[in-house]
């Protein structure tokens, strides 16, 4: 859906997005649902919402004006299509970031690493329990951030706690990949934690993956 309207917009933007192999610079959050209730034929409710957000404002801007042309999309789910009209969008207020931030994670944050099991290296997903997730973090921001501004960042990074850990299995493919909900209190350089805000964290961001908003900071 996100590519079909952005290419509504900016088709040039769009072939060079998706046929592009390394990191993709944007995020975008769980569909957030208002005034849910039971229903027969399964969830229902009144209206939703999703934030999307990048530090690329040629990809927010094109993306906008591809909603505005065509407000209508649907999304599959195990029982049937639900069709969407969007009413409106909203540009929220920009952060002004100092060494500390609160994040809220708006969609799970997924982390993996590779180990070696049996002579051979395999992918295994990570949780905040194990510190490698931490690292992994950061080392993955750093990457990002150096590609997108074609410099390394001023780079202080640190977890210093975290609340309202839920761990989730999201299916991607055929398989399934762990992954988590969580508040996490970082402490960096505002470069760093507007880049996270702007383009998420951890892996798979493009996928819908570490979509964050703050807490306090």
């Amino acid at each position: 859906m996100l590519y079909y309207k952005l290419a509504g917009s900016d088709i040039k933007l769009a072939n060079e997005m998706h046929a592009h192999q390394g990191f993709k610079f944007y995020t975008f959050s769980n569909l957030i649902l208002l005034n849910r209730y039971k229903s027969e034929s399964g969830l229902g409710f009144k209206g939703a919402y999703f934030i999307l957000s990048s530090p690329d404002d040629r990809f927010i801007k094109g993306f906008a004006e591809g909603l505005l042309l065509q407000p209508e999309f649907y999304l599959d789910g195990p029982r049937g299509k639900a069709d969407f009209v969007i009413e409106r969008i909203e540009i929220l207020e920009e952060f002004t970031f100092n060494d500390e931030c609160w994040f809220k994670a708006l969609s799970p944050i997924y982390v993996k690493t590779m180990r070696r099991e049996n002579e051979h290296l395999k992918e295994f997903d990570l949780y905040p329990t194990e510190p490698k997730f931490y690292e992994n973090i950061h080392k993955n921001l750093c990457e990002r951030f150096t590609d997108f501004y074609g410099r390394k960042p001023l780079d202080h990074f640190e977890v210093i706690e975290t609340a309202n850990i839920k761990p989730k299995r999201i299916r991607i493919d055929e398989g399934y990949r762990r992954c988590s909900l969580m508040d996490l209190r970082v402490q960096a350089s505002p470069e760093l934690l507007k880049f996270a805000y702007d383009a998420g964290l951890g892996e798979k961001n493009a996928m819908g993956f570490g979509c964050v908003d703050v807490l306090k900071g």
